[in-house]
């Protein structure tokens, strides 16, 4: 009997639960002892973990390090793309940390594989833990933001060299005391945080947005000295201050690279050049150009990402009206649907709601919709701008027959795949085009 008979014959007789346990209790065990010892760091939170795994990764590469990392958008292993699946979790690690032709590694860590699996890395040079929200509470027995922030902790405590945190989050404030000063870089958009000031004045390095002569600069403070690394407005990923969260983003990757031994100089160099295209930043803030209409495509369907995204439109200059196309992961809780409702209910003319199977995640076909459509009821839509439909590919018919030249589109798509979506887009706004092929657009400058 060949080998793949005995694999075939073997997945039909043993329950995929005796698997997850074999793996959990031997496998993972023996890959942390065995493992490679390839430097790597490690990002976790709720919000802002892809943008940070692609901005730390972009930094490593212009210190001319040949990187593999992992996110929620896929494995890229020296520039290449080897897939655009959701990869934050123990296969996607197994795969980049046993490729030989790298030389650092940075991973991103979902809840999911921490739940379903454990920990699969037992050790890293660094690990940041970004934030801790409630976008997942009440899933896969987690009750409390509490509970997950010690179900993160596990990410952190892995580091034996840098330990990042977020100065502006409750529950990232209370975990400060369970790691040395000489361990912990801390970050923050407000260089007046007393957690901050606290952490500084005993030694200890943060980053900072601080006031200066020339306006709002990242800083970093150690002691007494202050070094600036660059200006917000020089920082491509924050569209000159528009998009907040890219500046705490790129903050938290400047602190980790400085854990794995990059330099400020270089740091700041490669910040300036990372930008929110499809190629480095894929459905994170993308304008797309090639129409008329000023398109944007990002994931935005956390309650912090639509909250984040409601301010940011008060910047973007719109003639004509402002459309949006969205679905949403059907794993949430109701109040979930209804908290995003109300943070954008009143900041579109049109939206069009559909669902996407692979997100649909246990719930009926139309649940998530018919919430959806109550939360923006609730949060100052009137029923008659909302249009739902069933798919993607009707949202998008949906959409060229109700666009208009100057409209302004947001496309909020879950795990959001550009190659995907732009075929379908340049489909709907075909008769808008305005050039030979959709592609990246420049951030619109505010009147």
């Amino acid at each position: 009997m060949s080998a793949p008979m005995i694999r075939s014959l073997a997945h039909r007789i043993i329950p995929d639960s005796a698997v997850r346990l074999v793996r959990r209790k031997i496998v993972v065990p023996l890959r942390r002892i065995v493992g490679p010892t390839i430097p790597i760091a490690m990002v976790t939170g709720t919000n802002g973990k892809t943008t940070t795994v692609r901005m730390l990764a972009y930094i490593l590469t212009w210190a001319g390090h040949r990187v593999g990392f992992t996110s929620t958008t896929g494995i890229v292993i020296n520039g290449k793309q080897l897939n655009r699946e959701d990869s934050a979790g123990y296969k996607g690690a197994k795969r980049v940390v046993n490729d030989e032709t790298i030389s650092m590694v940075v991973l991103e860590v979902a809840r999911g594989d921490l739940l379903r699996v454990g920990l699969y890395r037992d050790r890293c040079v660094a690990a940041a833990l970004l934030n801790v929200g409630r976008e997942q509470i009440e899933i896969d027995g987690i009750n409390s933001v509490e509970e997950m922030a010690q179900l993160k902790k596990q990410v952190i405590d892995t580091a034996t060299g840098t330990v990042v945190l977020n100065a502006d989050d409750p529950q990232c404030v209370r975990l400060i005391k369970h790691y040395p000063i000489r361990k912990l870089n801390l970050f923050s958009t407000d260089t007046a945080n007393p957690v901050i000031r606290k952490h500084v004045d005993k030694g200890g390095i943060a980053y900072v947005v601080g006031s200066t002569q020339s306006g709002d600069t990242i800083q970093r403070l150690e002691g007494e000295r202050k070094m600036d690394l660059l200006p917000v407005d020089s920082l491509p990923a924050s569209a000159k201050g528009m998009f907040p969260q890219n500046t705490a983003n790129a903050m938290a990757a400047a602190a980790l690279a400085e854990g794995m031994g990059v330099s400020l100089v270089v740091t700041s160099q490669a910040l300036e050049k990372f930008e929110n295209t499809l190629e480095l930043s894929p459905a994170r803030f993308n304008f797309i150009g090639g129409y008329s209409q000023t398109v944007l495509l990002d994931h935005a369907v956390t309650i912090p990402a639509c909250a984040n995204l409601k301010n940011s439109l008060k910047h973007i200059p719109v003639k004509g009206r402002k459309i949006c196309l969205m679905d949403n992961p059907g794993n949430r809780p109701d109040w979930h649907y209804a908290e995003i409702g109300q943070s954008l209910g009143d900041s579109f003319d049109l939206i069009i709601f559909f669902e996407s199977e692979d997100f649909r995640r246990g719930r009926a076909p139309g649940e998530i919709t018919d919430s959806l459509k109550v939360g923006f009821i609730e949060g100052g839509m009137i029923s008659e701008s909302i249009h739902v439909t069933s798919d993607i590919n009707s949202a998008f018919n949906m959409l060229s027959q109700l666009v208009q030249t100057d409209d302004f589109v947001a496309i909020l798509k879950c795990g959001a795949n550009p190659q995907h979506i732009l075929p379908l887009l340049d489909t709907a706004l075909a008769k808008y085009a305005v050039g030979t092929q959709p592609g990246p657009a420049e951030f619109p400058d505010a009147n």
